[in-house]
């Protein structure tokens, strides 16, 4: 896990990546602390730090071109200006197509991070397509005046990727998040030429989050199999060393039509794999064990037993007001 709460941003420059590329021509150093502060969070900001990524080249990785520049830079601090052009260049020539917007492009290097135990150095590299209007609000001589200032916001998220130096016998490790899906072919593929590291992991995490949608969309199923099924779906994760649809099936979906089975097989089957513990911890973060009801009310439920859930949550309906009600056992408030 890679940690930057204790980052010192050494050195960072700005580019713009459009039609006609502008390259900037001096390297910033030992920014002021709000500004520090706020390239930290525009370089960091709501990145996927379990979801780690590897260049690679067909034949030859010294031909990844972001590879070869970040490792130079990593190699010889005093190349960061040359290679953080190297880099917008290489950017311009990924990024020709007219659905691609112009951009600035910061880079940054950041000091005194952590991998694991390991201090280390990381490489930030974010491409910024829009701007906003922020308004500047000063008091000068008891007279308030306010400008409109066309501004970036750190916190809006953004195409970027974050290059971790492993040290000179290992490979950078690297983590990325673009703005849209549509940028994954560009970005990833095209600029960055990266893939996932771990493939267990992945494609574990791609399973879980498909057997999820697939659950909370189904119509047919009420809200308290839902909370079961997913429950379901956990605990075969934890239990299995290895995800296969059919089995999945079997055990979760006892009583699952044909039509319904083929959805899941078809919706899962690319990702039948190794299961990854850590891919499992994750997504029990995300599978909220809620009922929301059109009255605003939630119901949180932390039962991972079907049966258990059955046994405490009753679903009824009531003639008189022509309203469904759930009934609740417990044996005392807590």
């Amino acid at each position: 896990m890679l940690e930057v709460s204790d980052s010192k941003l050494a050195k960072y420059v700005v580019h713009q990546v459009s039609d006609t590329l502008i390259l900037g021509e001096e390297t910033f150093s030992q920014p002021e602390v709000m500004l520090e502060a706020a390239f930290t969070q525009l370089a960091f900001n709501k990145l996927d730090m379990e979801q780690q990524y590897e260049f690679f080249h067909e034949t030859d990785i010294g031909l990844n071109e972001v590879y070869t520049y970040v490792m130079s830079i990593f190699d010889q601090e005093n190349s960061f200006l040359e290679q953080s052009k190297n880099i917008a260049t290489h950017l311009h020539s990924a990024s020709g197509h007219p659905q691609i917007k112009s951009g600035e492009l910061f880079i940054g290097l950041f000091e005194n991070c952590f991998m694991s135990t390991d201090v280390t150095k990381v490489i930030a590299i974010v491409k910024i397509d829009e701007k906003e209007i922020f308004l500047d609000v000063k008091n000068e001589q008891n007279k308030m005046i306010v400008n409109g200032i066309d501004g970036i916001n750190v916190k809006r998220i953004n195409n970027m990727a974050v290059i971790v130096d492993m040290g000179s016998d290992k490979a950078p490790a690297v983590f990325m998040k673009t703005k849209k899906k549509e940028d994954v072919v560009y970005w990833q593929e095209r600029f960055l030429k990266i893939k996932v590291a771990d493939e267990h992991y992945h494609k574990t995490n791609l399973a879980l989050t498909e057997c999820k949608k697939y659950i909370l969309k189904e119509e047919s199923f009420t809200n308290t199999e839902k909370l079961g099924f997913l429950n379901k779906t956990l605990d075969y994760f934890r239990s299995e060393e290895e995800f296969q649809v059919n089995d999945y099936i079997e055990t979760v979906f006892v009583k699952a039509e044909p039509v319904q089975k083929d959805i899941i097989v078809n919706t899962v089957k690319p990702y039948e794999t190794v299961i990854s513990e850590s891919a499992i911890a994750k997504a029990e973060k995300s599978y909220k064990r809620k009922i929301k009801l059109d009255s605003t009310i939630e119901i949180q439920v932390n039962v991972r037993d079907i049966e258990q859930v059955h046994e405490l949550i009753e679903v009824g309906y009531d003639e008189t007001t022509n309203r469904k009600f759930y009934k609740i056992y417990f044996q005392e408030e807590v």
